[in-house]
């Protein structure tokens, strides 16, 4: 005998993986979650859809389904095959490279220091930004963060309040974040203040000189470069900064390489304050007099040349 549920599919349930409102739902836009929530539901009903019923189905068009199906295959909740996609099974992801069982005692193990302090930051961030709910995968993630950075467990924990304050807890966010502070020289909990503290002052002054310019979009990955190199190199504050803007008001499209070419000038020549720019200028303005003012007579004779100097002696 065989035994059946008999259910119209709009009375029946879809199921949702925790894992997936728990690491990945973060992270996408609303027309993903949609997407990948519908693609479960025809996975369930052994239903066959395409970009196109999909689109229809969302009322979105087919170039917007197709970005979104993107984003699933890079979040890895979708791989594509010569079929369609395969929709991943996140629970058995999660045991392929769960971290517990790496950080968790063994029987009779003794147990390093730096393990043991790992552990516990594992544990408090899992309480504090988790509700004691961290899935497996996280702990993997920290694991790594670990051994790739080298962090100190206060920085691996201000890795994630970071995160959390700024509501982006997902792992692209948490290891772009880890990543910009390791390239900072970031280790310790002093050395994460110290960065910090540069951080800030640096997105205040590109807030500045984008109001001085009247920039109504983001820097370049190559005028951000200006910025960092006049505030980390130079060791230039935005009142210096602010003089060379001035100097491109003359100018139809003032750009970032303008100003950089005059700040870059100024520190080949060691200038490093108001005072040595003002007297910078007086230099230029007198050497521009100099070269207008009028030769002496005496520079403007133009000395004969004798080509029989014995025939001007006997005129003598």
């Amino acid at each position: 005998m065989k035994f059946v549920v008999k259910n119209k599919m709009e009375l029946s349930d879809t199921n949702i993986p925790d894992l997936f409102i728990l690491n990945y739902m973060n992270s996408l836009q609303g027309l993903d979650i949609k997407l990948y929530l519908y693609i479960l539901f025809a996975l369930k009903n052994n239903l066959e859809v395409d970009v196109s019923s999909l689109s229809k189905q969302l009322c979105v068009t087919e170039a917007e389904i197709s970005n979104s199906l993107d984003v699933l295959q890079a979040e890895e909740l979708l791989i594509k095959n010569s079929q369609g996609f395969i929709v991943t099974d996140l629970k058995e992801v999660e045991i392929n490279k769960s971290y517990i069982p790496k950080m968790e005692p063994k029987v009779n193990r003794v147990q390093s220091e730096l393990e043991r302090k790992r552990m516990a930051a594992a544990s408090a961030i899992n309480e504090s930004f988790f509700q004691g709910i961290m899935s497996l995968g996280w702990y993997t993630d920290i694991g790594t963060l670990f051994k790739n950075y080298s962090f100190s467990e206060e920085v691996m924990i201000a890795l994630f309040h970071y995160c959390m304050e700024r509501k982006a807890l997902n792992r692209k966010y948490v290891y772009a974040v880890a990543e910009n502070w390791y390239k900072g020289g970031v280790k310790t909990f002093e050395q994460l203040e110290e960065f910090l503290e540069n951080y800030d002052n640096i997105q205040k002054i590109k807030q500045k000189i984008q109001k001085a310019l009247r920039l109504n979009r983001n820097f370049t990955k190559y005028e951000e470069q200006y910025i960092d190199t006049w505030v980390k190199e130079y060791k230039y504050e935005f009142n210096i900064i602010e003089e060379a803007l001035k100097r491109t008001v003359a100018k139809p499209n003032p750009s970032l390489k303008y100003v950089d070419a005059i700040l870059s000038n100024w520190y080949k020549k060691g200038i490093k304050t108001l005072d040595d720019i003002n007297n910078e200028d007086k230099v230029n303005v007198e050497e521009k007099e100099d070269t207008k003012k009028p030769k002496p007579k005496y520079q403007n004779y133009e000395q004969r040349e004798y080509e029989d100097i014995e025939s001007f002696y006997d005129n003598v």
